[in-house]
């Protein structure tokens, strides 16, 4: 299906929306740190996931970001449609080599068309008090970066401490998102993966503290 321009900027104009209703009902507000590592050109976003949260604010960050999403979202009514049109990866997770060489195709057809990749490196919500042995680091965005021959940034966040997986409460307070350095392609598949673990994981953990700190 072809991507729709339009259905890009209605997702944005949701996200609006729906940072407004956050603000408004649940006092939940935002920080970004870290913009002004980000490179020029198109480039791998690869963001710890804790919560509905980081799948709403990268549209009002950057310009029709293409996240990496499950298929199974394509099922749902109405909402499947929508996000069938806008820019994005479809992940088969069930579906072997044949899924990740899709993988890699629709991530370089996206970049060639300076679509900055949005990518949940654990490949599903992670509890904050959650391990990587747990929910370990999957092995599409490892394929991205040997592949694509562009810088990934690793991005960390505190999304779950307002926001927890499967809960309908959530928690007033600022979220913060914070994007590190550039990983610049050149490293072997253990070197990358050893730094962005690393970096997500102690970014996050950081960020965590501090938000129950201030608590």
């Amino acid at each position: 299906m072809k991507k729709s321009a339009l259905a890009d900027q209605g997702a944005r104009v949701w996200s609006h929306y729906a940072f407004w209703m956050l603000k408004k009902l649940c006092n939940m507000d935002h920080k970004i740190l870290g913009l002004e590592k980000l490179p020029k050109g198109p480039f791998i976003v690869a963001c710890k996931h804790q919560s509905m949260w980081e799948t709403i604010v990268m549209n009002l960050i950057f310009h029709r970001p293409a996240y990496c999403y499950k298929k199974e979202l394509l099922h749902i009514p109405f909402y499947g449609w929508f996000v069938a049109k806008m820019s994005g990866i479809v992940i088969d997770r069930k579906g072997g080599g044949a899924a990740l060489r899709n993988l890699l195709k629709q991530g370089k057809s996206n970049l060639a068309n300076n679509h900055n990749i949005i990518i949940f490196p654990q490949g599903t919500r992670v509890p904050i008090d959650a391990t990587t042995d747990k929910y370990p680091y999957q092995a599409g965005i490892v394929a991205l970066y040997l592949a694509c021959h562009v810088p990934v940034i690793p991005a960390s966040l505190n999304s779950g401490v307002f926001w927890p997986k499967h809960k309908a409460m959530k928690n007033s307070g600022t979220i913060k998102l914070e994007f590190s350095d550039p990983i610049f392609p050149g490293l072997s598949r253990e070197e990358f993966t050893k730094k962005l673990e690393n970096v997500i994981e102690e970014g996050t953990a950081r960020l965590v503290a501090e938000a129950y700190k201030k608590d």
